[in-house]
């Protein structure tokens, strides 16, 4: 045997071992096992697959390490360059990435991911040409539904809601379950205050198992404008058992919705527990808890909740007046309530909100007073 076919032979055989190594790597991929298809894909010299399961594994320094070695060693095909650029931008490499991706959109310009891509670079990088790049991606395929959502998000966040709600819309209509897009279209809803609809998405949500802080507090404000009172307060009582009991915001606005439902004893835990937390202004959770006093016939208290709005916050107009009508519902001597409403008008002056009731409020007790005296 001449040295020609021997070497043929031992080439031949080489080929076939590595080969065989790749497609056992192969299957060792499909099933997970990537560090043990890196030994196979090692023993086939297969650099490209090499960099693609580091990259399965999540051990990005190592991906790109071997993608640098597969493109040195050969011309690159378009999709090696796509993987190499995406774990780029991965990598938060964004100058090589946003490079890469400006060569392939050159060398395939009517690639609609290509521009994608280009697109969450420069995202990214707070490059302001990000959206229109994410429309031209949209404008290549319709169907580009990344690309969609990017652009619908955009108009969102510029307020531009009648076009958010066309590309959400289009985005519903290909996957009525898709949970981004109904994120943001509850989300749109909320901001130009169409409860309703935002309660109906929210509940679209949870019933595909989407759960965090921001949706339960939106689904409660929702059901609270849309007098749903029972329904807000699971929502709170769900938002205080299951991610804080010591948010003075969820205790105040659940004690809101049992005060709608007459609930007073709880609305009083709720709004007692507020003003103990002091995270929100106090004034304000004073004059609610005087709200369920009042309604109790508890003038007493009702007064006293009032005082300590004031003294909380003396510019807090409404509840010096409310002082001065809680004065009148709880001390029997009229001759007592006039300088609570004196107070006002001296603080606030006669021509703000409830000066015309003060005003005439003094006027009925000193007529009263009058003709009791005669």
């Amino acid at each position: 045997m001449n040295k020609l076919l021997v070497l043929i032979l031992i080439t031949l055989t080489t080929l076939a071992d590595a080969q065989n190594a790749s497609a056992i790597g192969d299957s060792l991929y499909a099933l997970g096992d990537y560090s043990k298809a890196i030994t196979y894909y090692e023993e086939a010299s297969e650099t490209e697959k090499i960099a693609i399961s580091y990259d399965a594994l999540g051990n990005g320094a190592k991906a790109l390490q071997f993608y640098k070695k597969a493109l040195s060693v050969k011309e690159a095909s378009l999709l090696t360059q796509y993987n190499y650029g995406k774990l780029l931008l991965k990598a938060a490499q964004y100058e090589k990435a946003d490079s890469l991706f400006q060569i392939l959109t050159k060398a395939s310009p009517k690639n609609s991911e290509f521009v994608y891509q280009l697109g969450l670079i420069k995202e990214k990088r707070n490059d302001s040409t990000a959206y229109p790049t994410f429309f031209y991606a949209h404008v290549l395929d319709k169907n580009h539904q990344n690309a969609l959502y990017k652009i619908a998000k955009y108009a969102a966040e510029e307020r531009d809601f009648d076009t958010a709600k066309k590309h959400i819309k289009s985005g519903l209509e290909v996957d009525a379950n898709s949970t981004r897009f109904l994120q943001l279209k509850a989300i749109v809803a909320f901001v130009e205050k169409e409860y309703h609809t935002a309660a109906q998405t929210y509940e679209a949500l949870l019933k595909l198992s989407q759960s965090n802080i921001p949706q339960h507090e939106n689904l409660a404000v929702s059901y609270t404008k849309t007098n749903r009172f029972e329904e807000a307060i699971e929502q709170y009582t769900l938002l205080i058992n299951e991610y804080d009991d010591k948010n003075p915001s969820w205790h105040f606005s659940i004690a809101k919705n049992f005060e709608a439902l007459r609930y007073l004893d709880k609305a009083q835990h709720h709004f007692e527990i507020a003003i103990l937390l002091q995270d929100i202004p106090l004034d304000n959770s004073y004059v609610a808890l005087a709200s369920v006093f009042k309604k109790q016939k508890d003038y007493k208290n009702q007064l006293e909740a009032l005082q300590k709005a004031v003294e909380e916050n003396p510019e807090n107009g409404t509840a010096l007046y409310l002082l001065a009508t809680a004065a009148d519902n709880y001390f029997e001597d009229e001759a007592s309530v006039i300088p609570y409403y004196e107070a006002y008008l001296k603080k606030f002056g006669e021509n703000v909100q409830f000066s015309e009731y003060a005003k005439q409020r003094i006027k009925d007790i000193k007529t009263d007073l009058h003709f009791n005296k005669n």
